[in-house]
């Protein structure tokens, strides 16, 4: 079992927030330190340069002008002439005068970068023009110190500034993703009822309402799941009762009575065998729907007329029930799909058959069959009781009936239009429901209309 220590992922984070808030600091501090080139050193030369200017003719002036430059940045600094001769030079200065070349470049308007291997380091030459004051050139050699006791405070008291908001980012992040990981545990470990309850704000808030969501989801799957098989027990309790009621009258009854009784039994059987095997097509179409693509057992589809199919199943369920007249309009062309014929009837049979039961006897049965361009559709609409716009959002549902009292009465256990839904659903298609109370019911079945060219066959015939 995983043990979750939501504070070893507040450390996680605040580590790994403080070495990269580190890294970016000390990253800062030597770029801004390295920039300090000595490409750069003729603009504080600058400074010495008007210096010169000032006090040419005053070597004691001069050579303080030399020395306090050299003590507030630690640069040496010397002026030579186009000669070679030292006109002053700061007291740590361990420069020396630039060979003719260089000199020659220096005046010819060339830079001047570092000194010669093997020498005491990188250093910038300079020329200084000021006819009547001094004409030469300036040596400059930058000493790269650390930065003096404040520059250290500031970026002390920066990296203190940075940790404290490491500190604060991390408890936003790990406050969320702690209540998400121990919430998850709890759901894994069988409390259904817990939920992270982050507000929807930022991306943990919404990852935490979308875990809540996916929580909600599980559980209203559970829950059918759990009526399912209460509503199932609870269906075969009835005419298994009726069976056991009907041979022990049997056992005692004559023979005309008993044969009475085992017809009785026999119409139980068969409305539990009607009952059995609508829940395992409901259940094993459940289950196709759940596999992986490409995991899915072989289909059984073939070639199939919608429009014949839907003709001859109308007229055999008009045979059956004489006492209802039943309209069916379907075009003269075939209507291709590629579906399970079995299926396919099996659907038609309950659409049938729903609108005879929430119908009064004689009221009218229409069946409709058209397409557009990518799929035949099949309406079957009755002049019934219709059903309460309350009830209309779990016609689907297993078990759901809207009148439950006419239900039990003509035998209905509420899997008819559940089992439409579901092979619909196998075959790339929908049912839409339009229902009023008193006006009747209008249901839609809608299936793709095949694409690929095959061969007719068999369950395209029309019957006469």
């Amino acid at each position: 079992m995983i043990v979750l220590r939501p504070w070893r992922l507040a450390a996680q984070i605040y580590g790994l927030s403080l070495l990269t808030l580190l890294i970016a600091a000390v990253a800062v501090y030597v770029l801004a330190w390295a920039s300090r080139t000595p490409q750069t050193m003729p603009r504080i030369f600058d400074h010495f340069v008007h210096e010169v200017a000032a006090h040419a003719r005053d070597p004691v002036a001069l050579q303080a002008a030399a020395d306090r430059l050299a003590d507030r940045l630690g640069d040496e600094v010397a002026l030579y002439t186009w000669d070679g001769a030292q006109v002053v030079a700061s007291h740590n200065n361990t420069l020396t005068a630039l060979p003719a070349s260089a000199v020659d470049s220096l005046r010819r308007g060339e830079p001047h970068g570092p000194d010669r291997p093997g020498g005491p380091g990188p250093h910038v030459a300079v020329s200084v023009d000021m006819p009547g004051t001094f004409v030469g050139y300036g040596l400059v050699r930058p000493h790269h110190r650390p930065p003096p006791g404040p520059g250290v405070s500031v970026l002390a008291l920066v990296l203190v500034i940075l940790g404290l908001a490491s500190v604060i980012v991390a408890r936003r992040l790990a406050g969320p993703l702690g209540r998400l990981l121990t919430t998850a545990q709890a759901f894994g470990n069988g409390d259904l009822r817990a939920r992270v309850g982050l507000p929807p704000r930022g991306p943990l808030g919404r990852l935490g309402a979308v875990f809540d969501e996916m929580a909600g989801r599980v559980v209203r799957l559970l829950q059918a799941q759990r009526e399912l098989l209460t509503n199932v027990s609870h269906e075969l309790r009835t005419p298994l009762s009726r069976l056991r009621v009907a041979l022990e009258i049997a056992a005692d009854s004559e023979t005309a009575a008993a044969r009475d009784d085992l017809h009785a039994a026999e119409e139980d059987l068969a409305q539990l065998e009607r009952m059995v095997e609508d829940v395992l097509r409901v259940a094993s179409l459940d289950l196709v729907a759940l596999q992986p693509e490409g995991t899915q057992p072989p289909s059984r589809h073939t070639r199939l007329d919608l429009a014949a199919l839907a003709e001859r199943t109308t007229r055999r369920f008009a045979v059956a029930c004489a006492d209802r007249p039943v309209d069916v309009a379907a075009p003269d062309h075939p209507l291709w799909i590629d579906g399970d014929a079995e299926l396919v009837r099996r659907a038609l049979d309950n659409l049938l058959d729903n609108a005879r039961k929430y119908s009064e006897p004689g009221a009218p049965i229409a069946v409709l069959v058209t397409a557009d361009d990518a799929h035949a559709i099949v309406t079957v609409e009755d002049r019934g009781l219709g059903i309460d716009p309350a009830d209309q959002p779990h016609v689907f549902t297993p078990f759901f009936r809207a009148d439950r009292s006419r239900a039990r009465v003509t035998g209905g256990v509420g899997l008819g239009l559940t089992l439409v839904q579901r092979i619909a659903a196998a075959h790339g298609g929908s049912v839409a429901l339009d229902s009023a109370p008193g006006r009747g019911t209008r249901i839609t079945l809608t299936i793709p209309r095949a694409t690929r060219p095959q061969d007719a066959l068999a369950e395209t015939t029309r019957e006469p």
